[in-house]
């Protein structure tokens, strides 16, 4: 089974999906991830939402936005590694922290390539209050509509905004097995842990034993809440 993850910016690939992740990889899919942007606005962002831990930030805090997004990028290129991902597989939109809304064409040109011949496609939920999360979710949704994929499956998840899936459109996924792999994979991310969201998603990566996802159709396009 091809399966393509959607990761908005590096580190919600594992906050949202790490261990589904690695126990489809475990089981032998071709799981590819897509990092749509980089981590550049880390500073700027973080000042202004008083989400910045100036101690975590302190080596970022004299670098340019494109020194930060190289960095950004390259902490995804290894923790991508570690997941476990053939280089391949892992792919990368480079579009600007803050900035996915305004590259939506080009997100779904992109899209398309790499999700045409999958079975199952990972993304961030609708109605998102995070505008690079939000795009993401409207450039892979459009491309599917635009292929005409009513043969796969769309695997959403909830973050940064409520998770409001029928019963009967749940699926939960049992991840305890794969919380220590994960914890130590977001460490890798020291430009997200300079974030307080970040940290504490860190911690709570300790405690988590399921990953939800709403599972939908093509047909369902516009039908909930979070698709």
């Amino acid at each position: 089974m091809k399966i393509v993850v959607f990761a908005p910016h590096p580190d919600d690939e594992i906050i949202r999906c790490g261990g589904s992740i690695l126990k489809w990889i475990e089981e032998g899919n071709d799981v590819h991830i897509v990092y749509v942007t980089d981590n550049r606005k880390l500073i700027s962002w973080g000042r202004k939402e008083n989400q910045l831990i100036e101690d975590a930030a302190k080596e970022f805090i004299n670098l340019s936005e494109d020194e930060i997004g190289l960095i950004g990028l390259r902490e995804a290129e290894q923790v991508a590694k570690e997941f476990g991902f053939p280089r391949e597989n892992v792919h990368m939109f480079k579009f600007y922290d803050q900035d996915a809304i305004n590259q939506i064409n080009k997100g779904i040109e992109l899209s398309k390539n790499i999700i045409k011949d999958s079975d199952r496609v990972v993304l961030p939920s609708d109605n998102n209050q995070h505008p690079d999360h939000q795009a993401t979710h409207n450039m892979v949704k459009r491309a599917a509509q635009q292929l005409n994929l009513k043969d796969i499956e769309f695997y959403v998840y909830a973050l940064h905004t409520r998770y409001k899936v029928p019963k009967e459109k749940q699926i939960r996924i049992k991840i305890a097995n794969y919380r220590e792999k994960l914890y130590d994979l977001l460490k890798i991310y020291k430009t997200q842990l300079a974030l307080k969201d970040t940290r504490d998603a860190l911690d709570s990566l300790k405690y988590y034993r399921f990953e939800r996802f709403g599972m939908f159709r093509i047909e369902d396009v516009n039908k909930f809440y979070n698709f």
